[in-house]
């Protein structure tokens, strides 16, 4: 096998594995989501006593980890589209 053959299944391998890992987050997000509604409901007029602060952050860090994972992915298609 050809050193480009075995660089271009290294990459597909790689984009395999961010696409799982961007699914994975999306469902875990999707899951801290509902977490955080089902806590609302505990409290309707004053949530922010039982929905800790610490799940919005975290929320707010899957979604720059997903944004930080789709620049990864572009960057690898547009090398992968170079060779």
């Amino acid at each position: 096998m050809s050193s480009l053959t075995e660089l271009v299944a290294a990459l597909r391998d790689t984009e395999a594995k961010l696409d799982e890992a961007r699914q994975q987050l999306t469902t875990g997000r999707r899951a801290l989501s509902e977490s955080q509604a089902a806590l609302a409901r505990l409290d309707p007029d004053h949530p922010e006593t039982v929905v800790p602060p610490e799940l919005r952050r975290a929320d707010d860090q899957l979604e720059r980890t997903l944004s930080s994972l789709s620049h990864v992915v572009e960057t690898l298609r547009a090398f992968a589209m170079r060779l």
